[in-house]
């Protein structure tokens, strides 16, 4: 490259072996065929375990508190989405802050005490439901409190995972990770049926309860090394906004994202209208929307797995090809009639999503300095999950005033277009840097201070 950057001081994670590379580090070799590699770890199969049984009892929950809203409101698109926003929105508001308090406390201490709320929240929402409590209102603060707890819990347990194994294997661990959180993502779904259809949604929300304690037991014995300054100066506001300067500094991580933040709002904000769907334009039970989320869920592990096998960090390119998939079969979905063909774009959705998802996420593990990885994170909690709630409300209010089709048709136009043109973007750099670099050098490898694009 003919334009050179200036030095960048080492981090304190590369002299302990840490996850995190220097500004612009080439992409870490890994092993291919060799995505679980990350459970030879003590730490993160422990992590994992506690992982899986947590995801199991949300998907059990989220289930049956969408079951239930959909129930008591006879499927309103509006209370749905209400609903959605209640449950998302403190991601927005809250994981920023959290971010910060990630870098600054013990993070499996965090975790702990965010899950041990979480199971009492739990048990006081079985209590209501299964006393008759349940109103709209209700179910909507009771989601407010579970996604508040979440959005204190999401940075940490991001941050967590890059410190329960060495940086080789951190692409697995994220890309096993998400797996194991999809694979609940079926069974959750194909155990709170039957639950519903037997004892209600008060059951399934008890059953919750239980697998956080089931969780605080498996991280007890967790020991992770991180690198937490808890002398850094500045009050909680300077230091997010160094968490912001962080993201700056460490390209392409800002249009990282941006790009998760596009996809949310737009893509991944069709989940909520998955009960519409079933009854008003696929003419099912309204509990058989399970079956389009467990079909979801099957995509989405092969979509989470598929990073593992990368030889290489993924890049925001990748990211962009799965975003234009996603908006693609998003298109071809909103328009199906048919149940079979339904099932197989659902399950395309969530293998494209996932796939997005699980490669952001391992870019910006890889590109963050330890000591402001919560913030990092957090920074992705609120575009992943935080912003989740606005397309949430706007997809809710189109749906109403046409019709759902006509909503996820939108979502998946604006999707596939961002991705095109953020692919152009990618090639015309690629082509005006190839034009720039001498003849002699056109063969050599990245340069060490060289952004990975």
């Amino acid at each position: 490259m003919t334009d050179q950057l200036a030095p960048v001081p080492p981090l304190a994670e590369d002299e302990a072996g840490l996850p995190g590379p220097a500004i612009g580090e080439p992409p870490v070799a890994l092993e291919r065929h060799q995505p679980f590699r990350s459970l030879r770890h003590r730490e993160f199969r422990l992590l994992f375990t506690a992982y899986a049984i947590g995801d199991l009892g949300f998907w059990i929950s989220h289930i049956s508190l969408q079951s239930e809203m959909a129930r008591v409101t006879d499927n309103s698109s509006i209370w749905l989405g209400i609903l959605f926003f209640g449950t998302f929105i403190p991601m927005l508001l809250f994981a920023p802050f959290a971010g910060v308090v990630a870098d600054r406390v013990d993070r499996k201490k965090m975790l702990m005490v965010s899950r041990g709320a979480v199971g009492v929240v739990a048990a006081c929402l079985s209590i209501a439901v299964l006393s008759g409590a349940g109103t709209p209102g209700v179910l909507t603060l009771f989601g407010f409190c579970i996604g508040t707890l979440f959005a204190f819990m999401a940075p940490a347990q991001q941050a967590a995972t890059a410190n329960a194994v060495p940086l080789a294997d951190l692409s697995s661990a994220i890309s096993v990770e998400s797996a194991g959180s999809n694979i609940s993502r079926i069974a959750g779904p194909a155990l709170a049926a039957p639950i519903l259809a037997a004892w209600g949604a008060g059951w399934s929300f008890a059953v919750y309860a239980a697998s956080n304690v089931l969780m605080l037991l498996a991280l007890a014995p967790v020991h992770l090394r991180s690198h937490i300054d808890r002398h850094e100066p500045g009050n909680g506001w300077q230091r997010w906004k160094e968490g912001l300067r962080h993201a700056r500094d460490r390209p392409p991580a800002v249009a990282a994202l941006v790009t998760m933040s596009v996809f949310s709002v737009f893509g991944a904000a069709h989940v909520v209208l998955l009960p519409v769907f079933t009854t008003d334009v696929l003419h099912h039970p309204r509990d058989d929307f399970t079956v389009l989320v467990i079909a979801s869920g099957v995509g989405a592990v092969i979509g989470a797995l598929t990073t593992g096998f990368r030889r290489s960090v993924p890049t925001l390119r990748n990211a962009a090809t799965w975003v234009l998939a996603f908006g693609i079969a998003a298109g071809g979905f909103a328009l199906s009639t048919s149940w079979a063909l339904s099932l197989g774009l659902i399950a395309v959705l969530g293998f494209c999503y996932f796939s997005t998802t699980t490669s952001l996420n391992t870019l910006l593990q890889h590109l963050a300095d330890d000591k402001k990885r919560g913030r990092l994170m957090g920074l992705f909690a609120v575009a992943w999950a935080g912003l989740l709630p606005l397309g949430a409300i706007w997809m809710g209010a189109v749906a109403t005033a046409t019709s759902a089709p006509v909503a996820v048709g939108i979502g998946a136009a604006v999707c596939a277009l961002y991705a095109m043109v953020l692919l152009a973007r990618r090639v015309g750099e690629g082509q005006t840097n190839a034009g720039q670099t001498n003849p002699g050098q056109a063969d050599e490898p990245q340069s060490a201070i060289e952004p990975p694009r």
